[in-house]
């Protein structure tokens, strides 16, 4: 948690203020349901108590971190040093992905005005992540509702720094999305009573 944390935490020094909605260049590759930017982020409903969280990112950053919570659960969010309240970051913690060398990690080295070595014009690496609200880990609290056929999943972009300075081609920010949060409904999380016909071939069809 603490390597986590620190690794948040550089992010969200390098973000400074950053929460305006940028528009990326026209060759993005937008996730589903995102607008065009250089990274996107999206999730879907898998079935089986499972959703699978996706961020599309064009530049060579890695710290852009996905937070989510269930159900609109509390207490409110943690405290880990970066500034603001987060959920359920970390265990996997969701950060996108790049080739490399990419910052912080790998090689790319301090971007500056005189060296900039944050790019946004890459071709686009996914990250994809599952989570299974049967199977929380790590520090993550234990699933709110557990007997709920139904989650609602709620989730957002919270931490990575803009990009080359802040700027993209045209000029605008890296787009955090304000930190706004989205939402999916995750199905297939009951636990019905089988009786009698509970077997395990039978157990199978009602997951």
């Amino acid at each position: 948690m603490v390597a986590i944390a620190r690794t948040l935490t550089t992010a969200c020094v390098a973000a400074g203020a950053l929460v305006s909605v940028g528009v990326g260049s026209a060759g993005a590759v937008p996730a589903a349901g995102s607008p065009v930017g250089a990274v996107t982020f999206s999730a879907k409903n898998l079935g089986h108590c499972k959703a699978e969280f996706s961020i599309v990112n064009k530049t060579n950053v890695t710290s852009y971190t996905i937070d989510w919570r269930i159900d609109d659960e509390v207490p409110e969010g943690r405290d880990i040093g970066v500034g603001f309240p987060v959920w359920r970051t970390g265990s996997p913690n969701m950060a996108s992905k790049a080739d490399l060398p990419s910052w912080p990690d790998g090689g790319a080295g301090q971007n500056t005005e005189a060296n900039r070595t944050m790019v946004s014009d890459r071709a686009p690496v996914t990250a994809t992540y599952v989570q299974d609200l049967k199977s929380l880990n790590g520090w993550n609290p234990g699933l709110p509702n557990p007997n709920a056929a139904t989650h609602k999943i709620a989730y957002r972009m919270v931490l990575g720094p803009p990009g080359n300075n802040g700027q993209t081609a045209d000029g605008m920010p890296e787009w955090l999305g304000n930190r706004e949060w989205r939402s999916v409904t995750v199905t297939g999380c009951a636990q019905p009573d089988h009786g009698s016909l509970g077997t395990g071939s039978l157990d199978s069809l009602f997951g």
